[in-house]
């Protein structure tokens, strides 16, 4: 039978090399793409993830009943790519990660004259809804990524944001909204 993270985290007879590696397998995609869906940037994400793991081996999660293991883990990702994201905002990047190949290119500003194209097929829409989400208030976008990509409940949610289920509740709702409502504009002005 699979020992559970807490069990894991909590053995003082085993090694924390070996437990950071089994942790690091059961985590590293997730905590990854969660990293990737919060900075937009595979090498930015690369990082944080590995700073991610190397705080596992240098902070000693204490198993409490209030937080699952996952919740700790994902905490501390969430903090790093704010970290990240803060630092960003005093960098002006010219690079961004192409949608075809995850390899990083040129940005190329978009020309707000062109029309629409006529046929989205569902890439160009999923491409569409990433660039909204960025669009997003930080809070509302960490509880969607949260919620949608990672699976996380409201009340695991409320713990890694480090607020009330009732402003999860909200974040959740209103971004989704906001997504909902930008995207009924695009679809509406692409069948014109």
């Amino acid at each position: 039978m699979e020992r559970t993270d807490e069990d894991l985290m909590n053995d003082k007879k085993a090694s924390r090399k070996e437990v950071a590696q089994i942790i690091f397998k059961r985590y590293k995609i997730r905590i990854f793409g969660f990293c990737l869906r919060m900075l937009g940037n595979r090498a930015d994400a690369e990082e944080v993830a590995g700073e991610v793991f190397l705080a596992l081996l240098v902070n000693r999660y204490r198993d409490d009943a209030k937080t699952k293991f996952s919740t700790w883990l994902f905490t501390i990702a969430r903090n790093q790519c704010v970290s990240r994201l803060r630092k960003r905002k005093t960098e002006l990047s010219l690079w961004r990660v192409s949608e075809k190949n995850g390899e990083e290119e040129p940005w190329d500003l978009p020309d707000h004259k062109e029309a629409l194209s006529e046929t989205l097929n569902k890439q160009e829409i999923s491409a569409y809804i990433r660039k909204l989400m960025d669009k997003l208030p930080e809070e509302q976008k960490e509880a969607i990524v949260l919620q949608h990509y990672d699976g996380f409940s409201y009340e695991e949610i409320s713990r890694i944001l480090d607020c009330s289920l009732d402003k999860v509740k909200i974040l959740i709702f209103r971004g989704k909204e906001k997504l909902r409502v930008e995207l009924k504009a695009f679809l509406k002005e692409e069948k014109r």
